[in-house]
């Protein structure tokens, strides 16, 4: 199953539960963002404000409109896991 959540500014998380490795959670891509040709996973983004490797640095805006979106992500993947 994937479900996209669209943000401001073009920002977009992607969820995917077919990239959901239950036993090896860090095997998958489970959630990424992407803004544009721009990527990178949900929890990299969370973490930094940036994607692709620090090519894209996230918007005040974007940033915290992601913040916001953590428990979606999180019951995505507790209910998908």
């Amino acid at each position: 199953m994937t479900k996209t959540l669209i943000g401001p500014e073009g920002i977009r998380i992607v969820l995917d539960s077919r990239e959901i490795v239950p036993n090896d959670p860090g095997a998958g891509t489970p959630a990424m963002v992407y803004v544009g040709a721009h990527s990178g996973t949900f929890w990299c983004a969370l973490d930094t404000g940036e994607i692709d490797g620090g090519d894209y640095t996230l918007s005040d805006r974007q940033s915290r409109w992601l913040d916001d979106q953590f428990d979606s992500v999180d019951a995505f993947m507790e209910q998908h896991g």
